[in-house]
């Protein structure tokens, strides 16, 4: 029974540990070949190259321009995303205007990053504003090439958010970080505010391949103490069995 235990427990500690070492090693490489992904620190910004793709985290504020007002909704805002699109049903053309001026996000410690203003990606952010026309709305200085009907999409920030971007780390005026290029924004309750989704996957797997060596040696243990009174007695048949030889001799 012994032996069997520790042959059940060698075999379900291969098996997690050579899943979570293979898991480990294609996350560690997903880490590798896309940064970008975990969120980092305001206060490590000015350290970081320019020109890498970051994430950070924090509350929106208002940037240099102060707040405008939606061309759409007409709501007070700190940002802005207005857009129109079309499609024929194989291609669709869209046009969109952001802001004039980045926004800011603000971290616990009061630290400021400015933001955009151009983010044309936009995750778990409701619109503020949306309409559907046969034709392309007035405000826009053009209207979709695609025939079709036209939706109309309007997004804001109007302060006070918690929000996610991913962008380029650039540099202003002055010599702060800003985050800049194709800027992707998502809301604080999405998934990706848990982290990196690779660095989580990382440490899941390594600890599973932990526990699976784990296993292993406690599997060789029970092993090799079922082994050990089964060598005990055969010594002590060998003793006896030469003993008797002596006696009838």
């Amino acid at each position: 029974m012994v032996v069997l235990a520790g042959l059940l427990l060698v075999l379900a500690g291969s098996f997690l540990a050579i899943i979570g070492t293979l898991g480990a090693i294609g996350a560690g490489v997903q880490m590798r070949l896309l940064p970008g992904r975990t969120v980092i620190p305001f206060e490590k910004l000015p350290r970081t190259a320019r020109g890498r793709r970051v994430v950070v985290r924090g509350t929106v504020a208002a940037g240099p321009g102060g707040t405008v007002r939606a061309p759409l909704s007409g709501r007070e805002c700190v940002w802005y995303l207005a857009s129109q699109s079309a499609t024929d049903g194989t291609r669709r053309d869209t046009v969109e205007t952001f802001s004039a001026q980045p926004f800011a996000l603000v971290d616990l410690g009061g630290r400021r990053v400015l933001v955009g203003p151009r983010c044309p990606a936009l995750e778990q952010i409701a619109p503020s504003w949306r309409a559907g026309r046969q034709d392309g709305h007035p405000w826009f200085e053009r209207a979709p090439e695609t025939v079709g009907e036209v939706e109309v999409l309007e997004f804001v920030l109007v302060g006070g958010e918690d929000l996610l971007a991913a962008g380029d780390v650039g540099t202003a005026i002055d010599g702060s970080a800003v985050l800049a290029g194709e800027v992707a924004l998502s809301a604080g309750g999405d998934v990706a505010a848990l982290g990196d989704p690779a660095g989580r996957t990382w440490r899941r797997d390594l600890r599973l391949a932990l526990a699976g060596f784990v296993l292993i040696a406690g599997g060789a243990v029970l092993l090799s103490v079922a082994d050990h009174p089964t060598h005990t007695k055969s010594t002590a048949g060998s003793a006896a069995s030469d003993q008797r030889s002596r006696r009838a001799h």
